[in-house]
């Protein structure tokens, strides 16, 4: 039951989705754990990437109430159903405990994004030590209620559309963002196509560094994130692509305390350095 524990404790939103999406299904639905879970939606909205459905599939075969059989999952709708009073109590005890978790919660989670390619044995033993590097970076722009510094050096049209879609709510909510990348003159059309569609909001700031040539270029090749000046952050190697959330492995850690107060107070010295982007 450990890595049932685990997970809940770490995506207690994607467990809260299972429940209620479980809960409204009708009868005779499928029993096809992937299948199931393709239908979730976060309470924002968001669907559930292959990456966070993995880790329900693993937890939820912890419990017994998933069987791996070869390369498919199989749902138990029974096994489910004798389980609730057990899941029930555990989501409790997560909660009751939340205000004890967060004040003996390590200052650092490591994240790691997985190439599709690796094999399911790797894949497992890496997952028993970190979590999926995507969702981290997601989870601390959500977390975000005043403030939120984004730094990559290099952006692709999907992961722009979808950072933008995101930063909207937040800009939407009165919290002040500023976004920094290499944004040069030949930026792609459609990454300024996506940032354009949040640049006149008057709560943001969109800039970039790269000055100079050769031996004395001046510019940044971190990736981080920070939210309400470190109240949560973000620091790892991917950048803000495709290819590094999804099709690379990553690494990166999820901060929290002093260090992430740190490295927020680093990136404000580096937006100074910046310069404000006309898109």
């Amino acid at each position: 039951m450990r890595d049932y524990v685990r997970a809940v404790q770490l995506y207690p939103w994607l467990f809260e989705a299972l429940e209620r999406s479980i809960a409204e299904m009708p009868a005779g639905a499928p029993s096809d754990g992937p299948r199931l879970l393709r239908s979730l939606r976060t309470s924002a909205g968001r669907p559930v990437a292959d990456s966070e459905a993995l880790v329900a599939l693993n937890a939820l075969s912890d419990l017994g109430v998933v069987t791996r059989k070869g390369v498919r999952y199989q749902f138990d709708h029974q096994r489910w159903h004798d389980t609730a009073p057990l899941r029930r109590g555990v989501q409790e005890a997560i909660n009751v405990l939340g205000s004890v978790a967060e004040v003996t919660q390590a200052e650092a989670n490591l994240c790691v994004s997985l190439p599709p390619t690796l094999s399911s044995a790797a894949g497992h033993v890496i997952r028993q030590s970190s979590t999926d590097l995507r969702s981290g970076m997601l989870d601390v722009i959500a977390a975000a209620e005043q403030s939120l510094l984004i730094a990559s050096p290099f952006w692709d049209a999907t992961t722009s559309e979808e950072i933008s879609k995101l930063v909207r709510k937040k800009l939407v909510a009165g919290v002040d963002v500023i976004i920094l990348g290499r944004f040069t003159r030949d930026l792609p059309g459609p990454v300024r196509s996506g940032l354009r569609k949040i640049s006149s909001h008057p709560n943001i700031s969109i800039l970039s560094w790269f000055e100079g040539s050769g031996a004395d270029t001046q510019t940044f090749h971190f990736k981080a994130i920070s939210a309400d000046r470190g109240t949560r952050a973000y620091l790892g190697s991917a950048n803000m692509t495709e290819s590094s959330l999804r099709s690379r492995m990553e690494i990166g850690v999820v901060l929290r305390g002093k260090v992430a107060e740190e490295l927020d107070r680093v990136l404000r010295i580096v937006m100074t350095l910046a310069t404000r982007v006309s898109l």
